[in-house]
């Protein structure tokens, strides 16, 4: 009977414990609850009835404009978008004038040509990428490039089978330099054997927090002939130097990027080294002017990133975007916008809607006489299909440099995911194109963030940069 009775007595006593809790804890809700709508201990002194009487009555009106104002707690996407619309263009064109010295200074041409003790002191960047998601992998060398630049070194771009990465659809600048060649002048300069400086690599891998060294140490001192800054996929990794812990670094990467706590100096750092970087192969632009028809740029570029789904009100969304996007543009012809997808037959789906207020163009690959598809023979891996879509590979970076044409916007609908690093680099290489005129921005959309109407969605995401 004891041990039945202690039993019974440890239940209640839990049970008790419980809604104690559950009482506490309904109270303690109650109190945040009208501690919220308690009045402000901040709001603006008003004026008495007899000093209005006197007072000027645009006095007044602008008292009261004033103290709605500061009485504003949020604010549209337009309004916030305003902090970056003063300087963007003359950032960008600093920003340009920095990456061009830099390469004239560090390029292959002149490096090539330096003293042999001079070389063997000059330092170099690895950017290597593999051929899996253009966008990632883009990221590698982008990245390898504006460190290049922050440590006043050289950019070498790393060939697989002595083939660059989308050899076959993108071609590259002579301003860097491949590893093999920088093995042959390092041994016909005698680095090593005059010199005794052996060429080694430091290898830094991005996705290994605790052991990378981005926030930390002081690249700029480091002795390695080659830095191989690894795993750096989208455009966060460089600017993880801006919170380094060494002055030196911080202010390197503030050069380049723009200090963090300045909203107004943010650079298009990442289209700049791609206008530089990279262009078409012939074969891709032949593609490119094949879908212009000889006709002009399109103004606005849609990007529907879709992943085999159908998601209606990504499409009310975007369409919502393109619209407010001519709105802005205040054009006086019918606007060009040229439309990309990974799922073609959702081009065919939207592009009757969207002819109603804009001449769509598109790249039809069935349509065009011709074959892109090189040596690589990446498109026939059907373990992508599902994040590539089902057209080959080398339309997308048809659909790529079409899209990056775009003057002055770039809209991009995704479902679940938004703001892809495809369509990141499409607006970024698109702005820089059209620098001084490129007067909108890259519009991210995502339905399910959001679970009021489409147009509600689309008026989140409107004009960020305006020249």
């Amino acid at each position: 009977m004891r041990i039945q009775l202690g039993s019974r007595r440890r239940r209640l006593s839990l049970h008790r414990a419980l809604v104690a809790t559950a009482i506490f804890t309904v109270i303690g809700l109650l109190v945040l609850t009208l501690r919220s709508v308690d009045p402000s201990t901040h709001l603006p002194i008003t004026t008495s009835d007899s000093e209005n009487r006197d007072a000027n009555p645009a006095d007044i009106t602008n008292l009261r404009s004033d103290s709605a104002q500061s009485l504003k707690t949020c604010a549209t996407v337009e309004e916030m978008g305003e902090a970056f619309s003063r300087e963007f263009s003359e950032e960008s064109y600093r920003v340009r004038n920095i990456i061009q010295n830099h390469f004239a200074i560090n390029g292959a041409s002149r490096v090539r040509a330096l003293p042999p003790e001079e070389f063997c002191r000059h330092g170099f960047v690895l950017g290597k990428a593999s051929e899996a998601g253009f966008g990632n992998e883009m990221y590698k060398i982008l990245t390898a490039a504006a460190l290049s630049v922050m440590l006043n070194r050289s950019l070498i771009i790393g060939q697989t089978r002595g083939r660059y990465p989308f050899e076959d659809f993108i071609s590259y600048s002579n301003i860097s330099f491949t590893l093999k060649e920088i093995k042959h002048l390092w041994r016909q300069n005698g680095c090593l054997t005059k010199y005794g400086r052996h060429l080694v690599i430091r290898i830094d891998d991005f996705q290994k927090p605790a052991r990378t060294n981005v926030l930390c140490s002081n690249w700029r001192v480091w002795e390695q002939p080659i830095i191989w800054f690894q795993n750096t996929t989208d455009a966060v990794a460089a600017q993880f130097f801006l919170k380094n812990v060494h002055d030196e670094m911080r202010i390197a990467a503030s050069n380049l990027f723009g200090k963090p706590d300045d909203l107004h100096h943010r650079p298009n750092v990442f289209g700049e080294l791609m206008r530089l970087l990279i262009s078409p192969s012939e074969n891709i632009q032949h593609a490119v002017n094949w879908a212009l028809s000889g006709g002009a740029d399109p103004d606005i570029a849609l990007h529907m990133r879709m992943l085999m789904n159908r998601s209606v009100r990504a499409v009310q969304a975007a369409f919502s975007c393109i619209r407010k996007s001519v709105e802005n543009l205040k054009l006086t012809s019918k606007p060009r916008v040229v439309l990309v997808s990974d799922n073609p037959s959702l081009v065919k789906d939207i592009a009757p809607d969207l002819n109603q207020f804009a001449e769509v163009l598109h790249f039809d690959f069935k349509s065009f006489k011709g074959n892109i598809s090189g040596n690589s023979h990446v498109h026939t891996l059907n373990f992508r299909t599902k994040d590539w879509g089902t057209a080959p590979r080398w339309v997308a970076f048809v659909d790529f440099f079409l899209a990056s044409r775009a003057k002055h916007a770039v809209v991009s609908g995704a479902h679940r995911r938004v703001g892809t690093t495809f369509a990141q680099l499409v607006a970024a290489l698109a702005a820089a194109n059209s620098l001084g005129n490129f007067c909108n921005f890259t519009e991210m959309i995502d339905p399910l963030l959001d679970q009021t109407s489409p147009s509600s969605v689309a008026s989140r995401v409107t004009c960020l940069q305006k020249v």
